[in-house]
Protein backbone atom coordinates (compact mmCIF):
# COMPACT_ATOMS: atom_id res chain seq x y z
CA UNK A 1 0.00 0.00 0.00
CA UNK A 2 1.52 3.24 -1.30
CA UNK A 3 1.50 6.13 1.50
CA UNK A 4 -1.54 8.80 0.08
CA UNK A 5 0.77 12.15 0.88
CA UNK A 6 3.26 10.40 -1.54
CA UNK A 7 0.80 9.34 -4.25
CA UNK A 8 -0.07 12.91 -4.32
CA UNK A 9 3.27 14.39 -4.98
CA UNK A 10 4.57 12.22 -7.29
CA UNK A 11 3.11 11.29 -10.66
CA UNK A 12 3.64 7.01 -10.82
CA UNK A 13 5.01 4.92 -7.99
CA UNK A 14 6.27 1.50 -8.98
CA UNK A 15 8.38 -1.63 -7.81
CA UNK A 16 10.97 -3.61 -9.23
CA UNK A 17 12.79 -6.50 -8.68
CA UNK A 18 16.57 -6.78 -9.97
CA UNK A 19 15.47 -8.34 -12.83
CA UNK A 20 13.80 -4.65 -13.70
CA UNK A 21 10.23 -6.85 -13.36
CA UNK A 22 7.15 -4.73 -12.90
CA UNK A 23 5.48 -5.76 -9.55
CA UNK A 24 3.43 -3.00 -9.15
CA UNK A 25 1.91 0.41 -10.10
CA UNK A 26 -0.40 2.84 -8.04
CA UNK A 27 -3.61 3.19 -9.04
CA UNK A 28 -2.31 7.50 -9.85
CA UNK A 29 0.69 5.66 -11.76
CA UNK A 30 -2.12 3.42 -13.72
CA UNK A 31 -4.36 6.58 -14.88
CA UNK A 32 -0.75 8.45 -16.14
CA UNK A 33 -0.04 5.53 -18.18
CA UNK A 34 -3.42 5.80 -19.62
CA UNK A 35 -4.59 2.10 -18.59
CA UNK A 36 -6.65 0.22 -16.43
CA UNK A 37 -4.58 -2.43 -14.82
CA UNK A 38 -0.85 -3.69 -13.97
CA UNK A 39 -1.72 -6.91 -16.85
CA UNK A 40 -1.94 -4.10 -19.57
CA UNK A 41 1.69 -2.99 -19.35
CA UNK A 42 4.72 -4.97 -20.37
CA UNK A 43 6.29 -7.17 -17.63
CA UNK A 44 9.23 -5.80 -18.26
CA UNK A 45 9.48 -2.43 -16.93
CA UNK A 46 13.23 -1.84 -19.31
CA UNK A 47 10.51 -2.47 -22.30
CA UNK A 48 8.34 0.81 -20.79
CA UNK A 49 12.15 2.85 -21.00
CA UNK A 50 13.73 4.41 -24.13
CA UNK A 51 16.40 1.81 -25.22
CA UNK A 52 19.30 3.71 -23.99
CA UNK A 53 17.74 5.21 -20.39
CA UNK A 54 16.44 1.40 -19.77
CA UNK A 55 20.44 0.25 -20.36
CA UNK A 56 21.53 3.13 -17.50
CA UNK A 57 18.86 2.18 -15.56
CA UNK A 58 19.85 -1.71 -15.47
CA UNK A 59 23.22 -0.95 -14.82
CA UNK A 60 22.29 1.79 -11.55
CA UNK A 61 20.17 -1.51 -10.37
CA UNK A 62 23.05 -3.78 -10.92
CA UNK A 63 25.16 -2.44 -8.24
CA UNK A 64 22.43 -2.48 -5.86
CA UNK A 65 22.54 0.85 -4.20
CA UNK A 66 19.78 2.10 -1.16
CA UNK A 67 18.72 4.57 -3.38
CA UNK A 68 19.50 6.36 -6.74
CA UNK A 69 18.38 9.17 -8.71
CA UNK A 70 18.22 9.49 -12.46
CA UNK A 71 16.24 11.15 -15.69
CA UNK A 72 14.99 8.93 -18.11
CA UNK A 73 12.47 8.96 -20.80
CA UNK A 74 9.04 6.45 -20.42
CA UNK A 75 7.09 5.33 -23.50
CA UNK A 76 3.65 6.96 -22.70
CA UNK A 77 0.65 6.04 -25.57
CA UNK A 78 3.41 6.05 -28.20
CA UNK A 79 5.55 8.94 -26.96
CA UNK A 80 8.76 9.44 -24.94
CA UNK A 81 8.09 11.56 -21.93
CA UNK A 82 11.06 12.72 -19.81
CA UNK A 83 10.60 11.84 -16.39
CA UNK A 84 12.75 11.83 -13.03
CA UNK A 85 13.22 8.65 -11.11
CA UNK A 86 14.15 8.52 -7.50
CA UNK A 87 14.83 5.18 -6.60
CA UNK A 88 14.92 3.28 -2.85
CA UNK A 89 15.89 -0.03 -2.05
CA UNK A 90 13.25 -2.30 -0.12
CA UNK A 91 15.64 -4.67 1.35
CA UNK A 92 13.31 -7.12 2.85
CA UNK A 93 12.14 -8.19 -0.82
CA UNK A 94 15.41 -7.11 -2.87
CA UNK A 95 12.89 -4.98 -4.99
CA UNK A 96 12.91 -1.03 -5.50
CA UNK A 97 10.23 1.25 -4.89
CA UNK A 98 10.60 4.02 -7.77
CA UNK A 99 9.20 7.65 -7.48
CA UNK A 100 8.54 9.01 -11.06
CA UNK A 101 7.47 12.82 -11.83
CA UNK A 102 6.90 13.98 -14.93
CA UNK A 103 9.42 16.26 -15.62
CA UNK A 104 8.52 16.87 -19.71
CA UNK A 105 7.08 20.18 -19.31
CA UNK A 106 10.83 21.39 -17.82
CA UNK A 107 13.13 19.81 -20.32
CA UNK A 108 11.00 21.43 -23.17
CA UNK A 109 11.76 24.73 -21.29
CA UNK A 110 15.76 23.60 -20.93
CA UNK A 111 15.30 22.57 -24.70
CA UNK A 112 14.35 25.71 -25.84
CA UNK A 113 16.73 27.83 -23.74
CA UNK A 114 19.51 25.89 -25.10
CA UNK A 115 18.09 26.53 -28.58
CA UNK A 116 17.88 30.15 -28.28
CA UNK A 117 21.63 29.80 -26.81
CA UNK A 118 23.03 28.44 -29.23
CA UNK A 119 21.02 29.69 -32.66
CA UNK A 120 21.19 33.27 -33.87
CA UNK A 121 17.60 35.32 -33.59
CA UNK A 122 17.26 37.04 -36.22
CA UNK A 123 18.17 33.98 -39.15
CA UNK A 124 17.81 30.77 -36.70
CA UNK A 125 21.38 29.87 -37.72
CA UNK A 126 23.47 28.18 -35.63
CA UNK A 127 25.78 30.87 -33.44
CA UNK A 128 29.52 30.53 -32.24
CA UNK A 129 28.64 28.41 -29.39
CA UNK A 130 26.82 25.88 -31.66
CA UNK A 131 29.56 25.96 -34.37
CA UNK A 132 32.59 25.48 -31.23
CA UNK A 133 31.07 22.81 -30.14
CA UNK A 134 30.00 21.43 -33.96
CA UNK A 135 34.00 22.20 -34.49
CA UNK A 136 34.72 19.85 -31.38
CA UNK A 137 33.10 17.12 -32.17
CA UNK A 138 34.54 16.88 -35.73
CA UNK A 139 38.08 17.32 -34.37
CA UNK A 140 37.46 14.70 -31.82
CA UNK A 141 36.89 12.34 -34.66
CA UNK A 142 39.93 13.44 -36.31
CA UNK A 143 39.34 11.16 -39.29
CA UNK A 144 39.15 13.51 -42.41
CA UNK A 145 40.25 17.03 -42.91
CA UNK A 146 37.57 19.92 -42.18
CA UNK A 147 37.37 23.66 -43.25
CA UNK A 148 36.17 26.69 -41.97
CA UNK A 149 34.74 29.25 -44.17
CA UNK A 150 34.34 32.66 -42.77
CA UNK A 151 31.82 34.88 -45.26
CA UNK A 152 31.49 38.92 -44.69
CA UNK A 153 29.05 40.65 -47.11
CA UNK A 154 31.05 43.52 -49.28
CA UNK A 155 29.02 46.35 -49.02
CA UNK A 156 26.33 45.67 -46.46
CA UNK A 157 26.95 48.60 -44.34
CA UNK A 158 26.07 50.62 -47.34
CA UNK A 159 22.71 49.34 -47.36
CA UNK A 160 22.26 49.08 -43.39
CA UNK A 161 23.76 52.92 -43.20
CA UNK A 162 21.07 54.21 -46.26
CA UNK A 163 17.89 52.25 -45.89
CA UNK A 164 18.07 51.68 -42.24
CA UNK A 165 18.54 48.26 -39.99
CA UNK A 166 15.06 46.57 -40.87
CA UNK A 167 16.30 46.75 -44.90
CA UNK A 168 19.52 45.40 -43.49
CA UNK A 169 17.90 42.28 -41.74
CA UNK A 170 15.86 41.82 -44.49
CA UNK A 171 19.05 41.42 -46.26
CA UNK A 172 20.49 39.18 -43.91
CA UNK A 173 17.56 36.80 -44.24
CA UNK A 174 17.93 37.06 -47.85
CA UNK A 175 21.31 35.90 -47.34
CA UNK A 176 20.42 32.90 -45.64
CA UNK A 177 17.91 31.63 -47.37
CA UNK A 178 20.60 31.66 -50.58
CA UNK A 179 23.41 30.03 -48.88
CA UNK A 180 21.15 28.00 -47.15
CA UNK A 181 20.44 26.43 -51.20
CA UNK A 182 24.22 26.16 -51.95
CA UNK A 183 25.81 24.39 -49.03
CA UNK A 184 26.12 20.87 -49.01
CA UNK A 185 23.77 18.36 -46.65
CA UNK A 186 26.43 17.83 -44.53
CA UNK A 187 28.00 21.33 -44.24
CA UNK A 188 26.57 23.73 -40.94
CA UNK A 189 25.46 27.16 -41.88
CA UNK A 190 26.17 29.85 -38.91
CA UNK A 191 26.20 33.41 -38.48
CA UNK A 192 29.08 34.98 -36.36
CA UNK A 193 27.00 38.08 -35.87
CA UNK A 194 26.66 41.73 -37.84
CA UNK A 195 27.17 40.46 -41.54
CA UNK A 196 29.47 37.69 -40.89
CA UNK A 197 28.63 33.87 -42.06
CA UNK A 198 30.81 30.71 -41.64
CA UNK A 199 30.10 27.46 -43.32
CA UNK A 200 31.57 24.55 -41.72
CA UNK A 201 32.24 21.52 -44.20
CA UNK A 202 34.08 18.50 -44.28
CA UNK A 203 37.67 18.61 -46.76
CA UNK A 204 41.24 20.23 -47.11
CA UNK A 205 41.07 24.04 -47.84
CA UNK A 206 41.48 23.89 -51.89
CA UNK A 207 38.79 21.64 -52.22
CA UNK A 208 36.47 23.66 -50.11
CA UNK A 209 37.50 26.62 -51.63
CA UNK A 210 36.63 25.70 -55.32
CA UNK A 211 32.87 24.70 -54.22
CA UNK A 212 32.05 28.21 -52.91
CA UNK A 213 31.92 29.59 -56.15
CA UNK A 214 28.46 29.08 -55.85
CA UNK A 215 28.16 31.53 -52.78
CA UNK A 216 29.63 33.97 -54.73
CA UNK A 217 26.88 33.71 -57.47
CA UNK A 218 24.58 33.48 -54.66
CA UNK A 219 25.31 36.67 -53.51
CA UNK A 220 26.17 38.54 -56.93
CA UNK A 221 22.26 37.89 -57.40
CA UNK A 222 20.62 41.84 -56.94
CA UNK A 223 18.75 42.06 -53.66
CA UNK A 224 15.10 43.03 -54.25
CA UNK A 225 14.79 43.33 -50.53
CA UNK A 226 16.27 46.55 -50.50
CA UNK A 227 15.00 49.59 -52.86
CA UNK A 228 16.28 50.04 -56.27
CA UNK A 229 18.01 46.55 -56.28
CA UNK A 230 21.11 46.66 -53.88
CA UNK A 231 23.78 44.67 -55.33
CA UNK A 232 26.44 42.88 -53.17
CA UNK A 233 29.46 40.83 -53.21
CA UNK A 234 31.01 38.69 -50.54
CA UNK A 235 34.67 38.05 -49.27
CA UNK A 236 35.65 34.79 -47.94
CA UNK A 237 38.23 33.22 -46.23
CA UNK A 238 38.89 29.19 -45.80
CA UNK A 239 41.37 28.20 -43.07
CA UNK A 240 41.54 24.21 -42.43
CA UNK A 241 42.00 21.95 -39.71
CA UNK A 242 44.76 21.13 -38.91
CA UNK A 243 47.07 22.45 -41.50
CA UNK A 244 46.19 26.16 -40.69
CA UNK A 245 45.69 25.21 -36.65
CA UNK A 246 44.70 23.13 -33.98
CA UNK A 247 41.67 24.30 -32.31
CA UNK A 248 38.89 26.22 -33.15
CA UNK A 249 40.11 29.66 -31.98
CA UNK A 250 42.78 29.37 -34.39
CA UNK A 251 41.05 28.45 -37.16
CA UNK A 252 38.40 30.76 -37.20
CA UNK A 253 40.90 33.89 -36.70
CA UNK A 254 42.83 32.14 -39.24
CA UNK A 255 40.01 32.16 -41.89
CA UNK A 256 39.37 35.27 -40.57
CA UNK A 257 42.68 36.56 -41.51
CA UNK A 258 42.38 34.82 -44.77
CA UNK A 259 38.85 36.98 -45.29
CA UNK A 260 40.34 40.15 -44.70
CA UNK A 261 42.97 39.33 -47.86
CA UNK A 262 40.27 38.57 -49.88
CA UNK A 263 38.67 42.48 -49.21
CA UNK A 264 42.16 43.60 -49.71
CA UNK A 265 42.87 42.21 -52.40
CA UNK A 266 39.30 43.54 -54.67
CA UNK A 267 36.87 42.09 -52.47
CA UNK A 268 34.18 39.30 -54.08
CA UNK A 269 37.02 36.36 -53.87
CA UNK A 270 38.07 33.51 -52.17
CA UNK A 271 41.36 33.71 -50.31
CA UNK A 272 43.00 30.45 -48.36
CA UNK A 273 44.94 31.23 -45.19
CA UNK A 274 48.99 30.86 -45.50
CA UNK A 275 50.98 32.32 -43.23
CA UNK A 276 52.05 35.27 -45.54
CA UNK A 277 48.50 35.90 -45.81
CA UNK A 278 49.00 36.85 -42.15
CA UNK A 279 51.24 39.26 -41.90
CA UNK A 280 50.28 41.34 -44.85
CA UNK A 281 48.12 43.53 -43.64
CA UNK A 282 50.25 44.39 -40.71
CA UNK A 283 53.20 44.81 -43.19
CA UNK A 284 51.53 47.32 -45.84
CA UNK A 285 50.13 48.56 -42.41
CA UNK A 286 53.73 49.33 -41.28
CA UNK A 287 54.70 50.08 -44.95
CA UNK A 288 51.97 52.67 -45.14
CA UNK A 289 53.16 54.73 -41.72
CA UNK A 290 56.58 54.44 -43.29
CA UNK A 291 55.75 55.71 -46.98
CA UNK A 292 53.75 58.67 -45.00
CA UNK A 293 56.93 59.74 -43.19
CA UNK A 294 59.26 59.29 -46.34
CA UNK A 295 56.73 60.80 -48.59
CA UNK A 296 55.52 57.59 -50.81
CA UNK A 297 52.80 58.56 -51.55
CA UNK A 298 52.16 60.99 -54.69
CA UNK A 299 49.47 62.03 -57.22
CA UNK A 300 48.88 60.92 -60.88
CA UNK A 301 46.19 62.96 -63.51
CA UNK A 302 43.82 61.12 -65.64
CA UNK A 303 43.25 63.57 -68.82
CA UNK A 304 39.64 64.51 -69.39
CA UNK A 305 38.54 65.04 -72.70
CA UNK A 306 35.35 66.67 -74.21
CA UNK A 307 33.18 64.79 -76.93
CA UNK A 308 35.93 66.31 -79.79
CA UNK A 309 39.07 64.78 -77.94
CA UNK A 310 39.96 68.32 -76.67
CA UNK A 311 41.86 67.99 -73.30
CA UNK A 312 39.21 69.94 -70.80
CA UNK A 313 40.57 68.44 -67.49
CA UNK A 314 41.84 65.43 -65.09
CA UNK A 315 41.03 64.02 -61.92
CA UNK A 316 43.15 63.55 -58.87
CA UNK A 317 44.33 59.73 -58.48
CA UNK A 318 46.17 58.43 -54.79
CA UNK A 319 49.24 56.55 -56.16
CA UNK A 320 51.84 55.14 -53.46
CA UNK A 321 55.00 53.05 -54.64
CA UNK A 322 56.60 51.19 -51.50
CA UNK A 323 59.77 51.05 -50.84
CA UNK A 324 59.10 47.45 -49.52
CA UNK A 325 56.15 46.46 -52.06
CA UNK A 326 56.47 48.39 -54.98
CA UNK A 327 53.68 49.87 -56.18
CA UNK A 328 50.42 48.99 -54.32
CA UNK A 329 46.95 49.08 -56.17
CA UNK A 330 44.63 52.14 -54.79
CA UNK A 331 42.12 48.84 -54.50
CA UNK A 332 44.08 47.20 -51.82
CA UNK A 333 46.11 50.21 -49.72
CA UNK A 334 43.34 52.79 -49.31
CA UNK A 335 40.95 50.21 -47.44
CA UNK A 336 43.95 49.25 -45.30
CA UNK A 337 44.74 53.55 -44.92
CA UNK A 338 41.03 54.18 -44.05
CA UNK A 339 40.80 50.81 -41.55
CA UNK A 340 43.82 52.50 -39.94
CA UNK A 341 42.32 56.01 -39.48
CA UNK A 342 44.93 57.34 -41.48
CA UNK A 343 42.18 58.87 -44.60
CA UNK A 344 41.69 62.08 -42.75
CA UNK A 345 45.10 63.08 -43.13
CA UNK A 346 46.02 61.55 -46.48
CA UNK A 347 42.80 62.64 -47.75
CA UNK A 348 43.84 66.19 -46.51
CA UNK A 349 47.37 66.10 -48.28
CA UNK A 350 45.97 64.90 -51.69
CA UNK A 351 43.19 67.84 -51.59
CA UNK A 352 45.81 70.60 -51.11
CA UNK A 353 48.49 68.84 -53.15
CA UNK A 354 45.99 68.86 -56.24
CA UNK A 355 44.77 72.61 -55.38
CA UNK A 356 48.41 74.03 -56.06
CA UNK A 357 48.86 71.08 -59.18
CA UNK A 358 45.29 73.05 -60.03
CA UNK A 359 46.96 76.65 -59.86
CA UNK A 360 49.85 75.61 -61.88
CA UNK A 361 47.74 73.68 -64.74
CA UNK A 362 45.40 76.55 -65.56
CA UNK A 363 48.40 79.19 -65.79
CA UNK A 364 48.40 77.21 -68.98
CA UNK A 365 44.81 76.18 -69.69
CA UNK A 366 42.10 78.65 -67.65
CA UNK A 367 39.48 76.34 -68.47
CA UNK A 368 41.09 73.56 -66.73
CA UNK A 369 38.95 71.67 -64.37
CA UNK A 370 40.12 69.01 -61.35
CA UNK A 371 38.58 66.53 -60.08
CA UNK A 372 39.24 65.67 -56.30
CA UNK A 373 37.87 62.03 -55.03
CA UNK A 374 36.38 62.43 -51.16
CA UNK A 375 36.01 59.49 -49.26
CA UNK A 376 33.45 59.07 -46.77
CA UNK A 377 35.23 58.76 -43.65
CA UNK A 378 37.11 63.01 -45.29
CA UNK A 379 33.29 63.80 -45.70
CA UNK A 380 32.34 62.58 -42.68
CA UNK A 381 34.40 64.97 -40.93
CA UNK A 382 33.07 67.58 -38.90
CA UNK A 383 35.73 70.29 -40.39
CA UNK A 384 35.74 69.22 -43.83
CA UNK A 385 33.57 71.95 -45.59
CA UNK A 386 36.36 74.50 -43.80
CA UNK A 387 38.97 72.24 -44.69
CA UNK A 388 38.81 72.53 -48.35
CA UNK A 389 37.48 76.13 -48.38
CA UNK A 390 41.32 76.44 -46.52
CA UNK A 391 43.10 74.64 -48.93
CA UNK A 392 41.29 76.68 -52.16
CA UNK A 393 42.02 79.68 -50.66
CA UNK A 394 45.70 78.52 -49.44
CA UNK A 395 46.18 77.91 -53.22
CA UNK A 396 44.71 80.96 -54.74
CA UNK A 397 42.69 79.20 -57.11
CA UNK A 398 39.02 79.71 -58.61
CA UNK A 399 37.04 77.23 -56.56
CA UNK A 400 34.78 77.06 -59.65
CA UNK A 401 37.42 74.68 -61.48
CA UNK A 402 37.00 71.94 -58.40
CA UNK A 403 35.26 68.96 -58.42
CA UNK A 404 34.71 67.10 -55.57
CA UNK A 405 33.60 63.29 -56.40
CA UNK A 406 31.66 62.20 -53.99
CA UNK A 407 29.98 58.52 -54.00
CA UNK A 408 26.15 57.86 -53.50
CA UNK A 409 26.35 56.43 -50.45
CA UNK A 410 27.93 59.22 -48.90
CA UNK A 411 25.60 61.55 -50.32
CA UNK A 412 22.13 59.39 -48.87
CA UNK A 413 24.27 58.71 -45.36
CA UNK A 414 23.36 61.62 -43.05
CA UNK A 415 21.07 63.06 -45.11
CA UNK A 416 20.53 66.41 -43.57
CA UNK A 417 24.24 66.70 -42.54
CA UNK A 418 25.29 66.32 -46.25
CA UNK A 419 23.00 69.11 -47.10
CA UNK A 420 24.19 71.35 -45.22
CA UNK A 421 28.06 70.55 -46.05
CA UNK A 422 27.30 70.54 -49.87
CA UNK A 423 25.43 73.80 -49.78
CA UNK A 424 27.92 75.45 -47.79
CA UNK A 425 30.80 74.53 -50.03
CA UNK A 426 28.60 74.94 -53.42
CA UNK A 427 27.95 78.61 -51.67
CA UNK A 428 31.87 78.88 -51.93
CA UNK A 429 31.63 77.61 -55.70
CA UNK A 430 32.88 74.30 -55.85
CA UNK A 431 30.89 71.73 -57.88
CA UNK A 432 30.60 68.15 -57.28
CA UNK A 433 30.17 64.98 -59.07
CA UNK A 434 28.73 61.64 -57.78
CA UNK A 435 31.24 59.27 -58.55
CA UNK A 436 30.45 55.75 -59.88
CA UNK A 437 26.78 56.06 -60.69
CA UNK A 438 24.72 53.27 -60.86
CA UNK A 439 26.57 51.19 -58.18
CA UNK A 440 24.66 52.34 -55.45
CA UNK A 441 21.19 53.99 -55.02
CA UNK A 442 20.83 57.27 -56.01
CA UNK A 443 17.04 58.12 -56.71
CA UNK A 444 15.92 61.56 -58.56
CA UNK A 445 15.06 63.07 -55.77
CA UNK A 446 18.65 63.23 -54.50
CA UNK A 447 19.51 64.74 -57.32
CA UNK A 448 17.17 67.24 -58.50
CA UNK A 449 17.59 68.82 -54.47
CA UNK A 450 21.36 68.25 -53.74
CA UNK A 451 23.84 70.74 -55.21
CA UNK A 452 25.57 68.48 -57.80
CA UNK A 453 26.67 69.31 -61.26
CA UNK A 454 27.39 66.06 -62.79
CA UNK A 455 27.53 62.54 -62.47
CA UNK A 456 30.57 59.99 -63.52
CA UNK A 457 29.12 56.94 -65.50
CA UNK A 458 30.76 53.72 -63.96
CA UNK A 459 33.52 52.02 -66.02
CA UNK A 460 31.50 48.87 -65.33
CA UNK A 461 28.79 50.10 -67.50
CA UNK A 462 31.03 51.58 -70.16
CA UNK A 463 33.05 47.85 -70.35
CA UNK A 464 29.39 46.52 -71.03
CA UNK A 465 29.08 48.47 -74.74
CA UNK A 466 29.58 46.67 -77.64
CA UNK A 467 29.11 43.22 -75.36
CA UNK A 468 25.46 41.92 -75.41
CA UNK A 469 24.59 39.70 -72.60
CA UNK A 470 21.91 37.20 -73.31
CA UNK A 471 21.47 38.20 -77.04
CA UNK A 472 20.34 41.91 -75.76
CA UNK A 473 21.99 45.06 -75.47
CA UNK A 474 20.15 46.50 -71.94
CA UNK A 475 23.69 47.79 -70.48
CA UNK A 476 23.76 50.12 -73.76
CA UNK A 477 20.01 50.95 -73.33
CA UNK A 478 20.72 51.64 -69.67
CA UNK A 479 23.67 54.19 -70.14
CA UNK A 480 21.66 56.56 -72.54
CA UNK A 481 18.51 56.61 -70.05
CA UNK A 482 21.43 57.64 -67.40
CA UNK A 483 22.92 60.56 -69.96
CA UNK A 484 19.10 61.34 -70.59
CA UNK A 485 17.92 61.30 -67.10
CA UNK A 486 21.09 63.69 -66.33
CA UNK A 487 20.66 66.19 -69.50
CA UNK A 488 17.43 66.13 -68.62
CA UNK A 489 17.87 67.80 -65.05
CA UNK A 490 20.62 69.65 -66.51
CA UNK A 491 23.47 67.70 -65.08
CA UNK A 492 26.63 66.88 -67.31
CA UNK A 493 28.00 63.33 -67.80
CA UNK A 494 31.67 62.05 -67.62
CA UNK A 495 32.34 58.30 -68.76
CA UNK A 496 35.08 56.90 -67.15
CA UNK A 497 36.78 53.61 -68.40
CA UNK A 498 36.89 54.26 -72.04
CA UNK A 499 39.00 52.33 -73.76
CA UNK A 500 37.55 51.46 -77.47
CA UNK A 501 36.59 53.54 -80.47
CA UNK A 502 33.34 51.87 -80.47
CA UNK A 503 32.62 53.14 -76.93
CA UNK A 504 33.78 56.28 -77.78
CA UNK A 505 31.24 56.56 -80.97
CA UNK A 506 28.45 55.39 -78.71
CA UNK A 507 29.22 57.56 -76.16
CA UNK A 508 29.16 60.73 -78.54
CA UNK A 509 25.55 59.80 -79.94
CA UNK A 510 24.78 59.57 -77.11
CA UNK A 511 25.16 62.94 -75.62
CA UNK A 512 28.02 62.01 -73.45
CA UNK A 513 29.67 65.50 -72.00
CA UNK A 514 33.24 64.04 -71.15
CA UNK A 515 35.45 61.04 -71.66
CA UNK A 516 38.03 59.74 -69.02
CA UNK A 517 39.78 56.46 -69.75
CA UNK A 518 42.96 54.27 -71.09
CA UNK A 519 41.88 55.15 -75.07
CA UNK A 520 42.53 58.75 -74.59
CA UNK A 521 44.91 59.12 -72.09
CA UNK A 522 46.23 57.22 -69.01
CA UNK A 523 47.52 58.73 -65.29
CA UNK A 524 50.17 60.31 -65.97
CA UNK A 525 52.33 62.53 -63.54
CA UNK A 526 51.98 66.51 -63.09
CA UNK A 527 55.31 67.19 -65.36
CA UNK A 528 54.01 65.16 -68.17
CA UNK A 529 49.97 66.58 -68.04
CA UNK A 530 52.09 69.97 -67.88
CA UNK A 531 53.68 69.12 -71.05
CA UNK A 532 50.20 67.96 -72.60
CA UNK A 533 48.60 71.30 -71.93
CA UNK A 534 51.84 73.30 -73.22
CA UNK A 535 50.73 71.50 -76.68
CA UNK A 536 47.30 72.04 -76.30
CA UNK A 537 47.60 75.75 -76.18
Amino acid sequence: MIPPTIDRVVDIVVRIDTALKLTFVSEQGLRWFGVESLAQLPQDFAEILDSEDAGTLRAQVAEQPESFACDARIVRQGKAVWVNIRAYLLADSRQYMLCVIDISPWKADDAALRYAAEHDELTGLPNRTHLKRAFDQLAKRGAKPFSIALLDLDGFKKVNDTFGHPIGDAVLKETTRRLAKVIGPNDLLARLGGDEFVILTEGAAAAVSGKLTDVLLAIARPFDTAPHNAYLGVSIGVAEYPVHGEDYSTVLKNADTAMYHAKSAGKNRISIYTESTESVDFSIKAAIHKGIQEGEFYIEYQPQFDIDRKLVGAEALMRWTSSTFGRVSPDKFIPIVEDAGLMPFLGKWALRYACHQLKQFRELMPGFAMSVNVSPVQFGADDFDALVIEAISEAGIDPNRLILEITESTLMKSQEKTERALAKLREAGIRFSIDDFGTGFSSLAYLTRLPVSSIKIDKAFIRAIEKPRDGSFADEKLVTAMIDLAHSIDLKVVAEGVETEGQFDFLKKSGCNLIQGYLLGKPISGAALTSLLKEAA
